[in-house]
């Protein structure tokens, strides 16, 4: 009896021992796996955050083309809006060159003429078209060209005395630029410089 409680000890003992071993095998795989699993997800993060960043980029980039784009459009139109206006302000002239006439004719053919005048002014206007201001205003080489010049006593040096022909700005943009008279004071001698002059 003796032995064979010895022999039901011995295999208790045993189980005991790979009981234990069992358990420190299957926690290191498990760890193994783990770490495996945390360095598989870093790689697949980083290659997510670098296809995102990389779709952002590419969605800037694409703003920027629709923004430059529009831009475009909108110069393109611009331009195009100059065009027509400056081929018109010739018409402009002529149908103000003619008012000094409106006088002579009939009252009826008259006030046709005016009114086609002053809906084309005010058709242009809308498309922003404004006339330069000229007589009375100190002279701007970005906005008059002068093309005469008179000498004045009195007044301001560089003055616009008359308008010539007249300037437009389309959007703020100078199409075409004011056709002036400019002053130019006289230079007045002081008594000094006659005297030392006669000497």
């Amino acid at each position: 009896m003796g032995t064979r409680k010895k022999k039901r000890e011995q295999p208790e003992t045993m189980g005991g021992t790979t009981a234990e071993a069992a358990p420190e095998n299957d926690s290191a795989g498990l760890q193994a796996e783990i770490d495996e699993l945390k360095r598989q997800l870093a790689e697949k993060t980083d290659l997510a955050q670098g296809y995102f960043a990389q779709l952002q980029r590419v969605q800037a980039d694409f703003e920027n083309y629709q923004k430059r784009i529009e831009s475009e459009k909108a110069r393109i139109a611009d331009s195009a809006c100059e065009t027509i206006v400056s081929g018109l302000l010739e018409t402009i002239d002529n149908f103000e060159r003619a008012m000094s006439f409106l006088e002579k004719m009939p009252a009826e053919e008259s006030k046709g003429m005016l009114i086609v005048y002053e809906n084309m002014l005010s058709y242009l206007k809308a498309s922003g078209l404004e006339r330069i201001a000229a007589a009375g205003c100190a002279f701007d080489p970005h906005r008059h060209d002068a093309i005469m010049q008179a000498e004045v006593e009195t007044g301001e040096d560089g003055a616009v005395l008359e308008e010539l022909q007249a300037g437009y700005t389309m959007r703020g943009k100078v199409i075409r630029p004011a056709k002036v008279k400019v002053a130019r004071l006289k230079k007045i001698e002081n008594e000094d410089n006659k005297i030392s002059k006669e000497e």
